[in-house]
């Protein structure tokens, strides 16, 4: 009696879950994913071998222009809302909710304190547009120190409420040609806040004494 051989068919996977569930994903991205804000000025930070990498969160970043303009920026949106809420009751400055909510999402600041209303009340797009004196930093008129401290204080306070892991790391980034004078003000209003401890950010670059052991 002859053997009936079943009839063999080639298996087959449904996809259709697996790409329901990358879509998804995807969408889930892009809606939830923030563009990094456009830094005020252009930065050519100097070069060294330093290899040493930073953060990508939770950093406080002083910039210094070319022409020794100081810009801040710190990073969470939550911090960034209760700094401008203990700011703005220390120094009135007159900022309705939804000026405090702008200050949240924002960039860097680059203005004094009495201007930080009207900039917050420009479109986004044209804040990095108009020229800003920078945040004062001269020994009569130091307002930088001030909004560093109380960042500190309400990354400290994020921590402790579990919305952050860890305390703000500082980090200086300067232009090669920004006038000395300049970066010796903000180092001068660190000191006096007591941050002893703080990064400057440089461009690397190759170490000739590891070249020269690769080429030996």
């Amino acid at each position: 009696m002859p053997k009936h051989k079943p009839k063999r068919h080639s298996p087959s996977v449904d996809m259709t879950a697996m790409c329901d569930v990358s879509f998804l994903l995807l969408t889930f991205f892009i809606l939830t994913a923030k563009a990094r804000p456009q830094e005020p000025v252009i930065v050519d930070t100097p070069s060294s071998i330093s290899t040493t990498k930073l953060p990508e969160a939770g950093t406080l970043t002083i910039l210094v222009g070319p022409e020794g303009k100081v810009y801040l920026d710190m990073a969470g949106q939550h911090t960034r809302k209760a700094l401008i809420d203990d700011m703005n009751e220390q120094y009135p400055m007159g900022l309705t909710e939804e000026d405090k909510l702008k200050f949240s999402i924002a960039g860097a600041i680059g203005v004094p304190r009495n201007q930080l209303k009207s900039w917050l009340e420009l479109p986004s797009a044209e804040r990095n547009k108009i020229p800003v004196p920078g945040v004062p930093a001269d020994s009569t008129n130091n307002e930088l120190g001030p909004w560093i401290h109380n960042a500190r204080l309400a990354q400290f306070k994020m921590k402790q409420e579990g919305v952050v892991s860890d305390e703000y790391v500082i980090v200086v980034k300067a232009d090669q040609n920004t006038p000395y004078p300049a970066i010796q003000k903000v180092i001068n209003t660190l000191v006096d806040i007591n941050v002893n401890k703080f990064n400057l950010i440089t461009s690397q670059e190759a170490d000739p004494n590891k070249v020269e052991a690769d080429i030996e």
